[in-house]
């Protein structure tokens, strides 16, 4: 068994475990979600800490010991704060991130989840409504959750402020709890 890897991943969670070290959360095309410890990632000299922000798409080489993954290396792909975002728009990403972090398990892997979470931060970022709730629907479908009625003619009929209302309070009723992210921005 080879101990290492590359890979692509979203970074969808992050924790602070001590002084230097971080636990990154990532979500990945072939893994599904992982977890690996950056082990002094925020020491002054670390290249690593600027890849490692929430809603960045980076390449990271992992090193996997006692069924434990570290982030020898990381190098950003796209970086999502690159330019200067809006209130709604760091809420959308954080929103978003809660509801993967949630609905994904760790080392489970589900075909096109990571594309459409790629495309789902790319529609954040570039500021665009319309492909950002496309692909929260296609997400919930590929999760098996499929799209109530409401939301489906909401959508169809081009109100996005209320097919963005249905579609949160579907997540919260699948997770069984309300967003956290949201009680950010109040």
């Amino acid at each position: 068994m080879n101990r290492y890897s590359n890979t692509q991943g979203l970074v969808i969670n992050k924790k602070s475990i001590n002084e230097a070290d971080i636990l990154i959360t990532l979500l990945t095309p072939a893994k599904g979600k992982i977890t690996a410890l950056a082990k002094g990632v925020k020491n002054i000299k670390s290249s690593r800490i600027g890849s490692l922000q929430l809603g960045n798409l980076i390449k990271v080489n992992l090193y996997a010991k006692d069924n434990f993954n570290w982030i020898s290396e990381a190098q950003t792909i796209t970086q999502f704060l690159r330019t200067k975002k809006n209130l709604t728009q760091v809420n959308l990403l954080f929103y978003f991130l809660e509801i993967i972090n949630t609905l994904i398990a760790e080392n489970q892997h589900i075909p096109q989840v990571f594309d459409i979470s790629k495309n789902i931060i790319e529609s954040i970022n570039k500021n665009q409504v319309s492909q950002y709730i496309e692909n929260e629907i296609k997400l919930l479908r590929i999760l098996g959750f499929g799209v109530t009625t409401e939301i489906e003619k909401s959508y169809l009929a081009k109100d996005y402020r209320t097919t963005q209302k249905y579609v949160k309070q579907y997540f919260e009723s699948i997770i069984e709890k309300p967003l956290k992210s949201n009680e950010l921005f109040r």
